[in-house]
């Protein structure tokens, strides 16, 4: 039987501002890739965006738009109340994860085809949504893989009332899923799947986990390149040549810990005269206070940077910078971050050490003999480490990188996907 893979996603078609958007373009990647190999045509269902938007991504959309047209597909926009503009748009009211659910039913009752097996990926929290109105979906022949990056028990954040009700529409649709023999869900490393089993009371089979990776030939033209701090200055990244860098980056969230690591910058300092604190954290993550909250701390700081600009040149760059030392993935609830496999994989002839949160799935991309461990939410040891690494000897640095260079090939995206298919049947 032809198989028809369909991917529900609110980010990395027609925009890219987040890591769920990464999730989807890394799925379309491995897809195109293996459709070489394998006898499957591709849909994808998306939160639309206008094109004439600042936020329309146009080489994701082409990406998107060429796997489907190479495999017969169908590109899917999905109806609701958004702009599509950011991940908050999604979040702001569950009604929007509704409304996106409701569309895609329709939309799957109209493409499905009775003499195909029809397999539903759903990127992301709210498209668990979709068990509600699965039993709508007319042609039955579906099976369904939800591949949730979060959830309301996992990321404590947002007011009381807000994230209890996340919850209990969580606890209802994974029981809805656990119900339903046509359905899974799927984790995406095994710290998140130990904490929904604890939370949720969801078990997680071998086959029942989708590893977080990357798509190294998209990193390829930065990683035969080094630079000089002189190179950053065409980023407003204004410092001395003989200066170093402590960097970290990713979307302006609490989850993603940088006021943590802004309040052990805002200690450490004194003790590091030559170096600088540059964070790039894009704020489009629905959370103006937090930016403002982390510029506050450090406002008085010297040598720290904010950028608010989710422009990827600039951390490629500044990772394969020669003076950065020290790079923080200080994650509070993060399942997987993607940040961590990226540091990981930048590191190869470089001379920086990560520090990396033992909080929650952030280890699941670092042994502790590849990195240096932390609690972000213990300021003076989170200093104190920063100080470590910064003093760490050259050999023993350089026996750390050489461990991450020798583990990297682990989080090749496309041979997990690829793994992932054959686990699960995809391929016959």
């Amino acid at each position: 039987m032809n198989k028809h893979i369909i991917i529900a996603t609110y980010d990395g078609i027609g925009t890219h501002y987040s890591g769920v958007g990464t999730i989807a373009k890394n799925i379309i990647f491995a897809l195109f890739a293996l459709s070489e190999k394998y006898d499957f045509r591709v849909s994808i269902a998306y939160i639309n965006v206008d094109k004439s938007s600042k936020f329309f991504n146009k080489s994701c959309f082409q990406e998107s738009l060429d796997l489907v047209k190479k495999t017969g597909g169908q590109i899917i926009t999905l109806c609701n109340t958004t702009k599509g503009e950011s991940e908050w748009d999604m979040w702001r009211s569950f009604e929007e994860w509704d409304f996106a659910c409701v569309s895609l039913v329709t939309s799957l009752n109209i493409i499905l085809d009775d003499e195909e097996e029809n397999i539903l990926i759903l990127n992301d929290t709210p498209f668990l949504m979709f068990a509600k109105f699965k039993d709508l979906v007319f042609k039955k022949n579906l099976r369904c893989f939800y591949f949730p990056l979060s959830t309301g028990l996992n990321h404590a954040f947002g007011i009381d009332a807000w994230r209890n009700k996340r919850i209990r529409i969580e606890k209802d649709c994974f029981a809805l899923i656990k119900n339903d023999p046509d359905s899974k869900v799927i984790s995406l490393g095994k710290s998140f799947a130990e904490s929904m089993h604890r939370d949720y009371d969801l078990d997680f089979g071998q086959n029942d986990y989708l590893q977080n990776g990357l798509c190294f030939e998209k990193y390829k033209n930065y990683l035969d390149k080094k630079f000089g701090n002189s190179d950053l200055e065409k980023y407003d990244i204004n410092i001395a040549s003989d200066k170093k860098i402590i960097f970290s980056w990713g979307r302006c969230s609490i989850a993603k810990g940088f006021r943590e690591l802004a309040n052990a910058w805002a200690k450490a300092y004194e003790s590091l005269p030559n170096h600088y604190l540059i964070l790039q954290i894009p704020n489009n993550s629905g959370e103006p206070d937090y930016l403002a909250e982390i510029k506050e701390i450090l406002k008085d700081i010297p040598r720290s940077i904010i950028i608010n600009d989710f422009n990827p040149d600039i951390w490629k760059t500044v990772l394969r910078t020669d003076n950065t030392e020290v790079v923080c993935i200080p994650s509070l609830m993060d399942p997987f971050p993607h940040t961590s496999i990226e540091a990981k994989l930048f590191s190869k002839g470089m001379n920086f050490i990560t520090l990396i949160s033992n909080v929650d799935g952030a280890v699941d991309a670092f042994d502790e003999n590849e990195s240096i461990y932390v609690d972000p939410r213990n300021t003076a040891v989170f200093s104190n480490k920063i100080i470590e690494a910064v003093n760490m000897e050259m050999d023993k640095r350089k026996e750390i990188i050489n461990r991450n260079v020798l583990s990297i090939e682990n989080f090749n995206f496309p041979k997990i996907f690829e793994n992932f298919i054959i686990n699960n049947g995809f391929n016959k």
